[in-house]
């Protein structure tokens, strides 16, 4: 009897040593994986802070682009319209719509329109006419036109040119409602023209983020250019 305690004193002493033993080896399995983890994380935190870093890197170089092509694009315009002033692009017409324009309004209905009317320098003289706007699209998935009475009704007067190198337009046209707009026309009468002066535009191209055939140069209608 005295032997088989003896025996399992002993026994469950080296049981003890050994449960201490796995017990320090999992401490230290333990912390090395937190180790590991921390350093993971160090590392995922870097990679995301590079990231944001590259992020708002490619941001500022956006940005930086966009200004450079609206520079681009308004120098353009510019060598356009004097192009145009001084019949630098062969150009015989005396008159022509240089610009056009839209932007929207805080009414989905109402839209200020912009144009600039220009005359070839090599006629050096004043020209005066009237200015026709009209609006194609679809009502009631019928097709109908709109003309200067509707489109400006806050207008009393018709709208009337009077220049000699060029001449700035900016007026409030109001669609009906459940009008779908597809094309917006603007017509230059005159008794110093042999034939009406007319140009015609997408209306979703018009708008000022859209605006493309002034700036590269190109337009909706090549016939309709002067």
């Amino acid at each position: 009897m005295l032997g088989l305690f003896y025996f399992g004193r002993y026994y469950m002493a080296d049981e003890l040593v050994y449960a201490n033993y796995q017990v320090e080896a999992l401490q230290k399995d333990l912390q090395a994986s937190l180790e590991q983890l921390e350093m993971a994380t160090t590392s995922i935190t870097n990679a995301e802070r590079e990231a944001d870093v590259l992020r708002h890197a490619n941001a500022l170089l956006r940005e930086s682009e966009r200004h450079r092509q609206d520079e681009i694009a308004s120098l353009q315009a510019d060598l356009a319209f004097y192009r145009r002033l001084g019949g630098a692009n062969g150009s015989q017409a005396a008159l022509a719509v240089h610009h056009m324009e839209l932007q929207a309004t805080r009414s989905p209905r109402v839209f200020l329109l912009a144009f600039t009317l220009t005359q070839n320098l090599r006629w050096a003289s004043g020209i005066s006419g009237q200015v026709l706007i009209t609006v194609d699209g679809i009502q009631n998935d019928v097709a109908r036109q709109l003309d200067d009475q509707r489109l400006l009704a806050e207008t009393a007067d018709p709208l009337k040119f009077n220049f000699k190198y060029f001449q700035q337009f900016e007026h409030l046209i109001t669609l009906p409602d459940g009008f779908s707009a597809d094309r917006l026309t603007i017509r230059l009468t005159s008794r110093g023209l042999r034939t009406d002066v007319e140009r015609s535009t997408r209306w979703e191209d018009m708008f000022i983020q859209k605006e493309s055939s002034e700036v590269s140069g190109l337009t909706d209608n090549p016939d309709d250019e002067d």
